[in-house]
């Protein structure tokens, strides 16, 4: 019997070629299944809701500029966005399950004319997530992990060595393709965040069926 012939490196660079471009595809859809819960959900009853869910669309803002400048090959900027998209993610979660009363009357005064400073940022983003785990708990310990690879991702930020390795030698599709992964992850959370926000009982059972309907593009199952 012959044996097979070794894969060789230019076989599995197409593989992992393939492999990005489906789940390019797939975060696709999964955005505008994403974008029509959120449209939904909409509820600016209240002023906890109305900054909970103005963090929600800029973190989906955020979600699908990444996937498209993966798509156009503006890697190094994609990459810059994770962290972005990360702490709004966050953010929002934290408005909803942890802001006190008072943050958010700091949150929402009126900024003076010709102040520039923001009026108030809040605890630093592992202290919200703590503060998430003590009504959210499952939700904070996936952000802590998710918290310890949004870390490199500050050198495409700052301008750090992995800005400038990946300027000489680019990213990886492989790799490309976990950063997808984690991306759709952070939004099938943040898509809990928009039901609850939202107040709809409608809407009980979208996180259940977005999970499902596009699993194909969320992370590998931890074994």
């Amino acid at each position: 019997m012959q044996a097979e012939s070794p894969s060789s490196p230019e076989d599995s660079a197409d593989k992992d070629d393939e492999e990005l471009r489906r789940v390019l595809a797939a975060s696709e859809a999964f955005d505008d299944d994403l974008l029509a819960l959120l449209r939904a959900g909409w509820n600016t009853s209240s002023r906890r809701s109305t900054i909970c869910l103005a963090f929600c669309r800029s973190a989906i803002e955020y979600a699908i500029a990444q996937r498209v400048l993966i798509e156009a090959g503006l890697t190094g900027t994609a990459l810059s966005l994770i962290r972005l998209q990360f702490e709004a993610v966050v953010r929002a979660a934290w408005v909803l399950h942890a802001a006190k009363e008072d943050w958010l009357d700091k949150f929402s005064a009126p900024v003076p004319d010709g102040e520039l400073s923001e009026p108030q940022m809040g605890p630093p983003i592992p202290a919200m997530i703590d503060a998430i785990g003590a009504v959210a708990g499952p939700a904070a310990t996936e952000l802590k992990r998710l918290h310890g690879t949004v870390k490199v991702m500050h050198s495409f930020v700052h301008g750090g060595v992995h800005l400038v390795v990946h300027a000489l030698r680019g990213y990886p599709a492989g790799k490309l393709t976990s950063v997808l992964q984690n991306r759709n992850l952070l939004s099938l959370m943040l898509a809990n965040v928009i039901v609850i926000v939202s107040q709809d009982p409608g809407l009980r059972g979208s996180v259940g069926r977005l999970s499902g309907l596009h699993a194909a593009c969320m992370p590998p199952l931890q074994r």
